[in-house]
């Protein structure tokens, strides 16, 4: 079977099982606009302003240090303009990711939302700070890394949201087994979370090496595409498991696979080198709750 089948394949078994979210309205009229040569930042700024939760992080983002302007920025029209149609669509993803899929809810048994969120955001300070050293990736828009590993797990939440109680079933099972979810997922749905989230990159019409990345985080190896990306996240899923921050409760951790670090271009020294950084970015970050 070849990876296209492959990939069909998943794709039919899991929209077949669960319904995946749509894409936000502000996704979707923002692919449309910037589809469009004629688009202008009023355009755009126009579609952000209905929703605030975008528009608040595209103003904070606009204001912080690293764009370093002496004035500050309250037109959302000015703001897309310094910003760059590309990098304001980045900064829209992220703010629509945490507004369908970061709502509180309480924590159940082997799943603390905050938790789950706190992963997320380590993989996506990690995979940028590795990046950013990679010989391999250092051309990179460090932001593309931090959304990558943002979203690496997002098929989690969405099997927690959509079939909960089958979920929560397989995660006991997880635990009591000691073996990693990723396997007894196999056995139980027929598929994992990182299809599932990689079913939901392409449906949102996310670019092709993000989707591709969830779905071998956890098998580089086996990615025929993008390897560097998904050996990237890879490597800094494993970093927040090892520095506490995991992703479900009392489950075991997937193994780390043996080439990873060839392929981003960084030793495995050089890696804890940078560990001491990433912590210290990750709490400096800005939490979604």
């Amino acid at each position: 079977m070849t990876q296209a089948s492959k990939g069909s394949r998943i794709l039919s078994v899991v929209s077949g099982t669960i319904e995946l979210p749509t894409m936000p309205e502000v996704l979707v009229k923002l692919n449309e606009f910037l589809a469009d040569p004629d688009a202008t930042a009023a355009d755009v700024a126009e579609v952000i302003s209905k929703d605030p939760a975008v528009a608040t992080n595209i103003l904070r983002i606009v204001n912080s240090p690293y764009y370093g302007l002496r004035s500050r920025v309250s037109s959302l029209s000015h703001a897309v303009s310094v910003m760059g149609f590309a990098v304001t669509k980045k900064v829209a993803l992220k703010a629509a990711v945490f507004t369908t899929f970061g709502k509180q809810r309480e924590q159940v048994q082997h799943f603390d939302p905050a938790g789950f969120w706190k992963h997320a955001i380590f993989t996506g300070v990690a995979a940028r700070t590795l990046g950013a050293n990679s010989t391999v990736l250092a051309d990179t828009f460090g932001e593309d890394l931090y959304i990558a590993g943002l979203l690496h797990d997002i098929g989690k939440i969405i099997l927690l949201e959509r079939i909960g109680e089958r979920y929560l079933t397989m995660l006991r099972r997880s635990v009591a087994a000691r073996r990693s979810e990723l396997d007894v997922e196999q056995e139980e749905f027929g598929f994992t979370h990182a299809d599932v989230g990689s079913v939901l990159a392409i449906k949102w019409f996310l670019p092709e090496d993000l989707s591709i990345a969830i779905r071998y985080h956890h098998a580089p190896s086996r990615d025929p595409f993008h390897r560097s990306l998904s050996s990237l996240i890879h490597v800094a899923d494993q970093l927040a498991w090892r520095c506490d921050q995991p992703s479900t409760v009392g489950t075991a951790q997937a193994g780390q696979e043996g080439d990873v670090h060839a392929a981003i271009g960084l030793s495995p020294e050089r890696v804890e080198e940078l560990l001491p950084q990433i912590e210290e970015d990750f709490r400096a970050s800005e939490m979604p709750w």
